[in-house]
C-alpha cells in the first residue's frame, strides 16, 4: 500500500528556497519504523513522499515522474535494492536510486554505483546528509528531464528536413563552406545556397551559431 501517495507537496527545502517543480520521492524499506523515519526527515525537502513497505509494492505501481528519486533499502526479502535497479534498468529507468544499509555491504554499493545508482548511504542516516543527497538527486532527475524535452524538440525540428536538407544542415554545422558542400555532394554552389536558406527557415534559424546547436 503506498501509504503517503496524497500527502501535499512540502512548501520548501531545507534551508532552502522550494523546489520550482512537483517532485516526488519515493521510498522503500520493509521496516515500518525506517519508513516513517524516512518520512519525517524528508519533510522539508519539498516534495511529496511515497513510501512503500516491499520492492514490489513500488515496481507494480511505479509511473515516471519529470522530477523524482528513489531512497530504497539494499537488503530486503525477496526483492532488494540491486534488483530493484536491475528492473528500472531494464524498463530504460533513469530514476535516481539512493540505496541505503544498515551493513558494510561494499562490493554491492561499488556494484551499484558502476551501474549508475545515485548514491550510497549507511544507517543510521545523517538526516542533514539525506536531505542534500535527496536535493541533488531531484535536481539531477529535473536535469535529465529538460535535456530529454529539448532533445526531443529539436529532433522533431530536424525532421522536417528532407534528405538531402539534412545532409546540408550537418556539414554547415561541421564547418564546411558552400563550395565544399558543392564539391562533397556534387551539385553546384547555388543549389547548395538554396537549400541552406530553405532549412534555416524551416529551423526558425537565423544564424550558423544556432544551427550548429542543433546538432550537438
Amino acid at each position: 500500500m503506498n501509504r503517503d501517495a496524497n500527502d501535499p507537496p512540502r512548501p520548501a527545502g531545507q534551508g532552502g528556497a522550494p523546489l520550482p517543480f512537483h517532485a516526488v520521492v519515493h521510498v522503500i524499506d520493509d521496516d515500518a519504523i525506517a519508513l516513517w523515519m524516512f518520512r519525517e526527515l524528508l519533510q522539508g525537502v519539498g516534495a511529496e513522499i511515497r513510501v512503500f513497505g516491499s520492492a514490489r509494492e513500488f515496481l507494480d505501481g511505479y509511473r515516471p515522474n519529470p522530477c523524482e528519486c528513489l531512497v530504497c533499502d539494499l537488503r530486503m526479502p525477496e526483492i532488494g535494492g540491486l534488483e530493484v535497479q536491475r528492473r528500472l534498468l531494464e524498463q530504460g529507468s533513469h530514476l535516481p536510486i539512493i540505496l541505503v544499509s544498515g551493513y558494510a555491504d561494499v562490493p554491492q554499493a561499488v556494484e551499484a554505483i558502476k551501474k549508475g545508482a545515485f548514491d550510497f548511504l549507511e544507517k543510521p542516516v545523517d538526516g542533514a546528509l539525506l536531505v542534500a543527497k535527496v536535493r541533488s538527486a531531484l535536481e539531477h532527475s529535473r536535469g535529465r528531464h529538460a535535456e530529454h524535452l529539448a532533445r526531443c524538440a529539436r529532433e522533431a525540428r530536424l525532421a522536417l528536413l528532407t534528405t538531402k536538407e539534412r545532409q546540408i544542415a550537418e556539414l554547415v554545422a561541421a564547418g564546411k563552406s558552400s563550395p565544399k558542400i558543392a564539391q562533397a555532394l556534387d551539385i553546384s554552389v547555388r543549389t547548395v545556397e538554396n537549400h541552406r536558406a530553405r532549412l534555416m527557415e524551416k529551423l526558425h534559424v537565423e544564424s550558423l551559431a544556432e544551427l550548429v546547436r542543433l546538432f550537438p
